[in-house]
């Protein structure tokens, strides 16, 4: 495989894991399946809102166009202490991308090369030319609004959301909730899909941690 080839799937992974930064995550036993409690909605997000520190792996998908990557990825994310850790690697377990949030500074590393920056955003337009929605993911993958304007549709005989409509910066962004868990009373998605004009992004998640 040639550089430039190398150098393209870096950085199509790299938008993969930038599409992530506010998940977290970490590898352990997978949650043991427990039945869905149904509840309100709003029951349902005063719950959620109370969890500051939590983690996750799994797999996830970036696909674009004819064109799709797929890694495992690691997430953990403390609230309180305004940090961050994501790893993604390869099904072979190679490290392809690593980032590091500490109170505002953001370390990324990718193709043995270090980048900083104090604008998560900003950092990830400069490798993708994309510009992601990392404040929103915060809320979306626990299955939140991120704005007061954000709608929902929801599933009938569950009550859980189905789909989710957010405009985040000026772009209207699609998140589709497939299924749930059950994890220490809180019901969490385990797979959803996140699309915007021609990129969608798949994910599922093996193991939550709270």
């Amino acid at each position: 495989m040639n550089v430039l080839t190398n150098k393209i799937m870096t950085k199509k992974l790299f938008t993969l894991l930038c599409t992530l930064f506010i998940l977290y995550g970490c590898a352990s036993k997978k949650n043991i399946e427990q039945p869905i409690k149904v509840q309100s909605n709003d029951a349902r997000i005063e719950l959620l809102q109370t969890i500051k520190q939590w983690k996750i792996n799994g797999k996830i998908a970036f696909i674009e166009k004819n064109k799709r990557e797929s890694a495992s990825i690691f997430w953990q994310y403390d609230q309180r202490q305004q940090s961050q850790k994501l790893n993604l690697t390869t099904f072979l377990g190679i490290n392809v991308l690593s980032l590091i949030s500490e109170k505002g500074l953001h370390i990324i590393e990718v193709d043995g090369e270090t980048y900083r920056g104090n604008n998560l955003e900003q950092l990830i337009y400069s490798f993708t030319d994309l510009p992601l929605p990392t404040q929103a993911l915060n809320f979306w993958l626990k299955g939140l609004p991120y704005s007061d304007n954000d709608q929902f549709s929801f599933n009938q005989l569950t009550g859980l959301p189905s789909e989710l409509t957010s405009v985040y910066q000026g772009s209207t962004w699609h998140i589709q909730y497939r299924n749930y868990q059950q994890v220490n009373g809180m019901t969490l998605p385990h797979s959803f899909t996140i699309k915007q004009n021609e990129l969608t992004i798949k994910i599922s998640i093996n193991q939550w941690t709270l």
